[in-house]
C-alpha cells in the first residue's frame, strides 16, 4: 500500500525532477523519487552531504558567541533568534 505525501519544491526543482524522469524513463515523478529513496537507503552518506549543502559546517562553535553576532545585526527577529536558541542548545555539536 501506498502512502500520499504532499511536497513543496521550487519550480527549478520540479524542473530537475522532471528531466531525471524524461532521462532515465522513469513512469513518474513518484517513481523517480522513490528511486531516489531507495538509493539513500543503501548509501546513507550521500543524505550527510544533502544535510549540509550548501552550507558549510560553522567553526564557531559557541552558541553565544553566534547569538550574540546574530544579534548584533539587527536583521532577525525576536521569534527567529529564540528559535536559533533553542535549535544551538539541543545540539550537540554546539555548546556554551
Amino acid at each position: 500500500m501506498m502512502t500520499t505525501v504532499n511536497l513543496s519544491m521550487s519550480q527549478e526543482q520540479v524542473r530537475l525532477i522532471d528531466s531525471f524522469v524524461a532521462t532515465h524513463g522513469f513512469t513518474n515523478r513518484s517513481e523517480c523519487i522513490r528511486s531516489i529513496l531507495r538509493l539513500l537507503k543503501i548509501r546513507p552518506q550521500i543524505i550527510g552531504d544533502a544535510a549540509t549543502f550548501p552550507f558549510e559546517v560553522p567553526k564557531e562553535r559557541s552558541a553565544k558567541k553566534i547569538l550574540t553576532d546574530f544579534r548584533k545585526t539587527k536583521k532577525y527577529s525576536g521569534a527567529f533568534l529564540k528559535d536559533l536558541e533553542t535549535g544551538l542548545k539541543e545540539s550537540t555539536y554546539f555548546h556554551s
